[in-house]
């Protein structure tokens, strides 16, 4: 082990001789900044042999610091020793920054999508339900030749339809049901649109005690439906329904908008 002052190493450009083997080798390879501690063994060379190198990281770090220390007040190097040697003396360490885990941004960008697409189906439906009223202009045409909208329904004329016939009976194959039959014709050849169809149940005291209104879909067979309301042509209705119970002992027939 050797004590050497930093000016010493400097001018001596890290060459320094063994007082004990006269063996000259780089002192800045094994160059420490602390002192050995008293229980700690040295590694020992032979005379004809170069010196062990020491564990240390200190070496080049400590050798650069000590240059800068001794820069001059204007700035620049000593003369032994160019800029170069000085950065490549310093051991570059590199820092690794952590980079962001790109998985979590996939999962977001892929949950984004999700709900755009969430978005514009609620839309789409919101639109062909009728929900969202679409302003006229060809743009709205040019969506709705891409998307189902609702189609403005005609409204029926009402009075230009009448009950011809009604019935209600028990269900003979089914417990606790009805069947209400009836006929109904239409009288103006402008109005192809079936209304709705609403029946009510009263007791003896006039009071509703059932109701429920059925649309052209539900009473009226798809043949007949796809021809439309045929003026002056008898349109058969068949309906099964649930018994609403005992009280249940008038009933009546009459036609909505749809």
């Amino acid at each position: 082990m050797f004590v050497i002052e930093v000016d010493h190493l400097t001018h001596a450009r890290g060459q320094v001789r063994c007082n004990l083997c006269g063996t000259v080798f780089d002192g800045l390879e094994t160059l420490s900044a602390r002192k050995p501690h008293e229980d700690e063994d040295l590694l020992l060379h032979d005379f004809d042999n170069a010196p062990p190198l020491l564990t240390q990281a200190y070496h080049s770090l400590h050798v650069a610091e000590a240059v800068e220390e001794e820069l001059a007040d204007d700035g620049s190097m000593p003369a032994f020793i160019t800029p170069e040697e000085s950065v490549a003396d310093v051991p570059f360490v590199a820092e690794k920054r952590q980079q962001p885990p790109q998985t979590s941004n996939k999962m977001w960008s892929l949950l984004a999508v999700a709900m755009l697409a969430m978005l514009a189906w609620q839309a789409q439906m919101a639109i062909a339900a009728g929900q969202i009223n679409l302003p006229e202009g060809a743009v709205s045409d040019n969506l709705c030749g891409l998307i189902p909208c609702a189609q403005e329904v005609e409204a029926v004329d009402l009075n230009a339809i009448s009950l011809v016939s009604r019935n209600i009976r028990p269900h003979p194959g089914r417990d606790e049901a009805l069947i209400i039959t009836a006929s109904m014709i239409n009288a103006n050849p402008n109005n192809p649109t079936f209304p709705a169809l609403e029946i009510k149940l009263s007791d003896l005291d006039g009071q509703i005690v059932a109701m429920r209104r059925f649309v052209a879909q539900e009473y009226v067979p798809a043949d007949v439906l796809r021809a439309g309301f045929v003026s002056n042509t008898l349109i058969p209705v068949n309906l099964e329904i649930v018994s609403p119970g005992a009280d249940a002992v008038a009933f009546e027939i009459g036609f909505v908008q749809p």
